[in-house]
C-alpha cells in the first residue's frame, strides 16, 4: 500500500535527507558558534563579561525559538501529508471500476444547447 511504502521510505532515509534534521543541525552549529564566540569575547574583554553572557543568552534563545518553530512547522506538514496518504490508502480501492455515468452537480453544458446551431 502507499502509506506503508511512505513510512518505509521515511525510516530508511539518511538523516541529511530530512529537513527537520537539517534544521536541528543548523541550530546546533549556530548555538556552538555563539558559545565559542562568547567564550572568546569573555576572555578578551573580561570587564564586559556580564553583558556578553546576557547577549549570548538572548541569541541562543532566539536560535532555539527559530529552530523549534521550523522543526515544528515541518513536522506538521509531514504529518498532514502522511495522514492524507493514509486517508487515501484506506478509502480508495485500486481495483474498483470508475462509474460510467456522468455525474454533474447543477446544470450540464448540454442543458444550454437548444439545437439552433
Amino acid at each position: 500500500m502507499a502509506f506503508s511504502s511512505v513510512i518505509t521510505k521515511k525510516l530508511e532515509q539518511k538523516p541529511l535527507d530530512s529537513k527537520k534534521a537539517i534544521y536541528a543541525l543548523i541550530g546546533g552549529v549556530c548555538v556552538l558558534a555563539v558559545f565559542a564566540m562568547s567564550a572568546y569575547l569573555i576572555l578578551a574583554h573580561a570587564e564586559a563579561a556580564k553583558e556578553i553572557v546576557e547577549l549570548a543568552n538572548l541569541v541562543v534563545l532566539f536560535f532555539g525559538a527559530t529552530i523549534t518553530t521550523l522543526i515544528t512547522g515541518q513536522a506538521a506538514m509531514d504529518w498532514k501529508a502522511i495522514s492524507a496518504l493514509q486517508h487515501i490508502d484506506e478509502h480508495v480501492d485500486t481495483n474498483a471500476q470508475a462509474p460510467m455515468e456522468e455525474t454533474y452537480i447543477g446544470r450540464r453544458p448540454r442543458d444550454f444547447d437548444d439545437g439552433t446551431i
